[in-house]
């Protein structure tokens, strides 16, 4: 898991047994407390939940096949962490999980796929709830403004008093090819097809009245 949150492939780490552990603890840190990873190799003490699987190549009076031994400890491990992280995993995260793998494997097209895997880690969770909530409830300007907001923090989302499918989106940040994509992405996922979008980037539009708006240099005429 603090893996995940550092962004390291889980297949990078490295298992190995410790030397001089705890037979108290599984996972052997020099500082208990200290939180992510200290470094890519960590040791573990194996007989603490898996003796089972393990008790026999760790006896004392067995010698040799060291290598052997250490490349079957570090295959079983990373199955085992695999099933580990699975333990409890409701229908929701089963459900994200399939549909992660599907926007990857190109079901939405090659766009999808690509806008999907440049996306922050840390915002593809909320990103996945957001389009399973589609698949149930359907597409609305109301889910639209919040997946916006949850991948922008400082847009705004309007909708237009002339026209009853236009949206003006202000996005608060610098346009680039990457976020172009991802608005579009956004757009096309989540607003039925006869929407029409205004995006503003850097600058937001000016309305009479809001003075915040109003200000040279810094607003867009619309």
């Amino acid at each position: 898991m603090a893996a995940d949150e550092a962004g390291i492939p889980r297949e990078d780490l490295r298992y190995a047994p410790v030397r001089n552990g705890s037979p108290y603890t599984e996972v052997t840190r020099e500082f208990m407390n200290k939180k992510g990873l200290e470094s890519y190799k960590v040791e573990f003490n194996p007989l603490y939940r898996f003796s089972g699987v393990f008790s026999n190549l760790f006896d004392i009076n067995l010698e040799g096949y060291e290598t052997t031994r250490q490349l079957f400890i570090e295959i079983v491990m990373q199955y085992l962490i695999q099933l580990d992280l699975r333990q409890g995993l409701s229908r929701q995260e089963y459900a994200l999980r399939f549909l992660l793998r599907d926007l990857l494997g190109g079901v939405c097209g090659g766009q999808a796929a690509r806008v999907v895997e440049h996306f922050e880690k840390e915002k593809i969770r909320r990103l996945l709830r957001l389009v399973l909530k589609l698949y149930q409830c359907g597409s609305s300007i109301y889910l639209f403004k919040e997946v916006i907001r949850c991948m922008y923090s400082g847009s705004l989302v309007y909708a237009s008093n002339e026209a009853v499918c236009q949206v003006l989106v202000y996005i608060g940040q610098k346009e680039t090819e990457k976020e172009r994509e991802q608005v579009e992405f956004l757009r096309d996922m989540f607003l039925p097809v006869h929407y029409q979008v205004y995006l503003f980037w850097e600058h937001h539009f000016g309305i009479i009245g809001v003075e915040e708006t109003m200000e040279l240099d810094e607003m867009v005429l619309f």
